[in-house]
């Protein structure tokens, strides 16, 4: 037997000093070389995967795994062979996977880019160094975090936010604060796979909260944040869940847009997922069905805001200029897109509220009739972007 026990690292600018506290370096990967790719397993998820991230495939002929590789992650490292099977093409694919969709990249060229406006994201250690926000992150810190290298799941909500060729907000300003959800890791290992709700603590994402909030009184009015992301529900019955629910309420009181995965609980409107062909056209309406993990059991996401989730392409921690494309998004991905796009509406309408926004982005979104596990369903409520702006330009 032995005792796992990694010292939580915590690192803070002086004060209420904008900053960087800590600069990380990537985590690459090593190339495995595969000799076959086995198929997904449906006995574990309800959207599993393939990962093929940084693995040589040059010696498979995968001409007739078109299923499979619609379930694969894979990223730059990822070496294909030439037997491909007909219309994927791996490099387009990941490319595809960058835009936002839905007219965003029209907003763009409007110049509606989310310049000026400060987002705050909470979650796991960050890439400081990523291409795709490095030059915007204005502040980073550290409040109880359990691992000194970067990890994915940071990188990628903050490109999927504002990455400046895959973000909702791509001149948006990052404020970022690493924490955990776990006293320590062996306390995480533990109990993590019975679903003990034992294992999460959510006092230090209370404290970061808190943390934003400090920064925030000594910000310039045009430069606070106006709204923090954060990919993550909060449960009732684990630890500093009352905690964490009182510092997000604080935040709200002060104006402040605070996005989790409880968007229903918090502001009376549900927050869901959409799924698309890997290479169907982010910007087609017509491209987009229901999330992976949401094709079993529609019914209780019916009246949600539908924003894209799957088949997003997003920021690598393995390397400043390295990307990944996972099959499944999950609500973590949803977060950072409606946060992208609140930047978005606080840049045309600077006295946007959240409320006033919810309210807008229901009534401009648009409705979809799919097939769905052999029987028809209507996505009522699909993001529409480019209406939602253009009529909070118009008022």
């Amino acid at each position: 037997s032995y005792v796992l026990w990694i010292q939580p690292i915590d690192s803070h600018t002086s004060g209420t000093t904008i900053g960087i506290a800590r600069k990380t370096t990537a985590s690459p990967k090593k190339l495995v070389k595969l000799k076959k790719i086995r198929k997904p397993n449906r006995k574990n998820s309800e959207a599993p995967r393939i990962d093929l991230r940084s693995k040589d495939l040059t010696e498979l002929d995968l001409t007739d795994y078109a299923g499979e590789l619609s379930r694969a992650i894979f990223d730059s490292e990822t070496q294909w062979p030439e037997k491909l099977p007909i219309g994927f093409d791996p490099k387009k694919c990941l490319e595809l996977g960058k835009n936002p969709g839905l007219g965003v990249r029209a907003l763009h060229k409007k110049g509606i880019t989310g310049k000026g406006i400060s987002i705050g994201i909470i979650d796991q250690t960050l890439l400081t160094s990523h291409e795709q926000y490095a030059k915007r992150l204005k502040h980073y810190e550290e409040i109880h975090v359990l691992s000194k290298k970067p990890e994915m799941h940071g990188t990628a909500v903050s490109s999927l936010a504002l990455g400046k060729d895959i973000g909702v907000a791509p001149a948006s300003n990052l404020y970022f604060i690493a924490s955990a959800l776990s006293d320590n890791n062996l306390k995480m290992l533990m109990g993590k796979d019975n679903n003990d709700p034992k294992v999460y603590n959510y006092a230090y994402y209370a404290q970061a909260i808190d943390r934003f909030l400090v920064l925030n009184e000594s910000l310039p009015e045009k430069e606070k944040i106006r709204v923090i992301s954060i990919s993550r529900s909060f449960e009732k019955n684990h630890e500093g869940y009352q905690t964490v629910q009182k510092s997000i309420d604080k935040a709200k009181a002060r104006g402040i847009f605070v996005i989790t995965a409880n968007l229903k609980r918090d502001y009376n409107v549900g927050l869901s997922g959409l799924g698309r062909d890997q290479m169907a056209d982010p910007d087609d309406p017509d491209s987009y069905t229901l999330g992976d993990w949401i094709k079993t059991h529609p019914e209780e996401f019916k009246d949600d805001l539908f924003v894209p989730m799957d088949r997003r392409t997003y920021a690598a921690s393995s390397g400043v200029d390295q990307y990944e494309q996972d099959a499944s998004g999950g609500l973590s991905w949803a977060v950072p897109y409606l946060a992208g796009l609140y930047a978005l509406a606080c840049q045309a309408d600077p006295s946007i509220t959240p409320e006033k926004f919810l309210d807008l982005a229901m009534k401009t979104s648009y409705s979809r009739t799919i097939e769905n596990m052999g029987k028809p369903f209507t996505i009522k409520s699909i993001v529409n972007p480019e209406r939602l702006i253009n009529t909070l330009q118009a008022n």
